[in-house]
């Protein structure tokens, strides 16, 4: 069984297997480093205020950020799945949460609504409007720890933001091999000198329950988290030792429980200890506990009262809930003028797709505001939330103009939106060789940024002419890097029924019998980069020699090449959808690919094209070209289309002549500066080719 392991510099676990504990160890830890951190901690818990049964004039409102840090993989989590979770914790803090239902009898009276709430931020440290999510590209979501938030602008300031880093995987310390899933500083640590620590790292895939979250843990891990945040403890903080408010986690309410997993299942009638005076049933419905997500569903009185103090006491929470910082992080409004500030469900979109656009203006109370929208269906509005199409490829600007009784603010943005044709340009077969220079240029082909790191192009070695791509991994490449090269949108739909296929030579050895680079494929349908993994490959299968292994491989020959081939039958009915190739690195050897190819055949074996044997020279060129091919199946026809799909030039028509062709032609003044797709058919497929006009 599976063992799942919660740190929270403090420790969670979730999972009916047991597992070692990090409370103590990261506790002792900083006690080691900072003596007085005890004596300062048992100070704090002994004069904790215990707060009235009857709630406060208002509630405390903490500003939030989610650092979510990413490859552009699934860690990247969206928007929507963040703000579910905040949803989440807000039922939970103030017991409005679903399940609460589920409160057995004996806890019912002292299940607090603890009056906490958490906005995402609105406002940035440099003022700037924001919408609470700070995307920062690194390959250190995986196995992250506190060195995520070393990471450039990937920390704000503690006093006033709740720092939250998402991650894809968090390095288990413990050496228990389990799964940690996320871990937050207590604030006595924070308090003794560790605030570059304050905040909380947690997977992307523990975040809410919609997208990549775990619906099993029911968006808990952040509850349990935010608690040790604001000073809470376990309640089997030492086992069945103590009573009352002496016991492990201070709180004379929470009944003792003996382990970590104790309560894994949320056994019914579960009395792990009998020391506790009245004897009662362990309170797994707790969050502080280590039962499982859909169980929990409580806050104490006691803990409401523990979080209570934590924000009055300490300077570093004092001032997160300060008045002057909730206007100041855009969480409550100012009495100024409103910035203007925008988003939208999506900023690529096919014709005729709704696309939504969000008034995320801060900063003050929005009274009035006026959209504009170029080349939209509706170019005016002054909807809260309009819902606009585009019937026309392009990249248009989108103009927010906000208002209130203090003043008004305009935000432009130039080619917000990027239009794209519903129905592919290109259509099958699609390859690529990497032989132009500008082989990305214009062409729907891209390689997705990744700074320094990323696929590029090897013009000293190749399968198939002079050039590949290469992802460039090596010991000095961050561990989890990843290398992703985006095919064009493409029609499929001439292919159906005809076995279609994704297929690329690969040249690759690994550096030793650990060596574990990693291939995935993924598809996005219709003009959203939405990416689904459809294929997964490890290094043994992209290893051109099982039992070989070097370091700093290149090839040298075709041998050292392996085609790889996937099969493309579930898409063979989509008029728009692209691939994406993704190689993830470990510091071993780089990964070399080449001759990409969509369509009936697989790269490097397509009858079609080994027989035809096209040429085109020169190429860039700049009016005329030579074109040379072979042609054994009969009828073949030659034109010239833009990159929009339009034709644009017949070269010719319907020839029946066989053998050796050369055709030589100049292009026609419709034809100017830029890249085209010439195209044959032959034996009814359409072999392209870009050719590139540069004056």
């Amino acid at each position: 069984m599976k063992q799942l392991i919660y740190i929270s510099v403090l420790s969670l676990f979730t999972n009916s297997v047991y597992g070692q504990c990090l409370t103590d160890h990261y506790h002792k830890e900083a006690k080691k480093a900072n003596p007085s951190i005890e004596a300062a901690e048992n100070a704090f818990y002994d004069n904790v205020e215990q707060v009235s049964a009857s709630k406060r004039a208002t509630k405390y409102v903490i500003p939030v950020v989610f650092h979510v840090i990413h490859t552009n993989g699934p860690e990247n989590i969206s928007l929507a799945q963040i703000e579910n979770q905040i949803q989440i914790l807000n039922q939970d803090f103030s017991l409005n949460n679903p399940n609460k239902t589920g409160i057995r009898s004996q806890f019912v009276g002292i299940a607090a609504d603890v009056q906490i709430e958490f906005r995402l931020a609105k406002i940035d440290p440099n003022g700037n409007c924001t919408n609470g999510v700070n995307r920062v590209y690194s390959p250190l979501h995986v196995d992250a720890r506190d060195n995520v938030k070393s990471i450039t602008g990937a920390r704000w300031d503690n006093r006033k933001y709740l720092n939250i880093w998402t991650v894809s995987s968090i390095k288990d310390q413990s050496g228990s091999g389990g799964t940690t899933l996320g871990y937050a500083y207590l604030p006595s640590s924070v308090a003794a000198g560790l605030s570059n620590m304050d905040g909380i790292v947690m997977r992307s895939d523990y975040v809410g329950t919609i997208g990549t979250g775990s619906v099993s843990g029911a968006g808990r891990t952040l509850t349990h988290e935010v608690g040790h945040y604001l000073g809470l403890l376990h309640p089997f903080e030492d086992a069945c030792n103590g009573t009352g408010s002496s016991k492990g986690d201070r709180c004379a309410d929470t009944p003792p429980v003996a382990g970590t997993f104790t309560n894994a299942n949320c056994p019914s009638a579960g009395n792990s200890c009998s020391t506790d005076v009245p004897n009662l049933i362990d309170q797994w419905e707790n969050y502080m506990d280590y039962s499982q997500g859909t169980c929990q569903a409580m806050f104490s009185a006691n803990q409401k009262s523990i979080m209570h103090s934590t924000l009055t006491n300490y300077s570093f929470r004092i001032s997160l809930v300060s008045n002057n910082n909730l206007i100041g992080t855009g969480v409550e409004n100012g009495n100024t003028a409103p910035v203007a500030f925008f988003a939208s469900s999506s900023r690529v979109v096919c014709t005729g797709q709704p696309v939504s656009f969000y008034d995320i203006s801060c900063k003050a109370q929005v009274t009035s505001k006026q959209w504009t929208f170029a080349g939209a269906n509706i170019t005016s509005t002054n909807k809260d939330t309009p819902v606009i199409t585009y019937s026309t490829p392009g990249k248009y600007r989108v103009t927010l103009m906000v208002s209130n009784g203090v003043g008004s603010n305009t935000l432009a943005v130039d080619e917000y939106i990027t239009v794209k044709p519903r129905v592919a340009i290109d259509k099958p077969s699609v390859t690529q060789d990497f032989e132009s220079s500008l082989w990305n240029v214009g062409t729907g082909w891209s390689v997705l940024d990744a700074g320094t790191n990323k696929f590029t192009r090897d013009s000293s070695t190749a399968y198939r002419n002079n050039s590949c791509l290469v992802a460039p991994i090596s010991t000095a490449v961050p561990l989890g890097q990843r290398f992703q090269l985006v095919t064009p949108p493409i029609d499929l739909r001439s292919l159906a029924g005809k076995n279609p296929k994704l297929s690329f030579m690969v040249a690759y050895l690994r550096q030793s019998t650990t060596s574990i680079e990693e291939l995935r494929i993924y598809h996005s349908r219709g003009c959203e980069n939405n990416w689904t993994q459809f294929n997964y490959r490890n290094a043994s299968f992209m290893s051109y020699a099982a039992t070989t292994y070097q370091t700093g491989f290149k090839p040298s020959s075709k041998s050292q090449w392996k085609q790889l081939s996937f099969a493309l039958n579930s898409f063979e009915n989509d008029s728009n959808v692209s691939f994406m190739i993704e190689i993830t690195g470990n510091q071993g050897n780089p990964v070399y690919i080449d001759a990409v190819a969509i369509g009936q055949y697989n790269t490097d074996v397509t009858e079609v094209e080994k027989s035809i044997n096209l040429n085109v020279y020169p190429n860039p060129a700049e009016d005329r070209i030579t074109i040379q091919y072979e042609n054994d199946f009969g009828s073949t026809e030659v034109w010239m289309e833009n990159m929009e799909g339009k034709k644009v030039a017949t070269i010719l028509n319907s020839s029946e002549q066989t053998g050796h062709i050369e055709l030589n032609w100049t292009k026609e003044n419709a034809i100017s500066t830029g890249i085209y797709l010439l195209k044959i058919k032959s034996n009814d497929q359409v072999i392209n080719k870009k050719v590139i006009f540069a004056n």
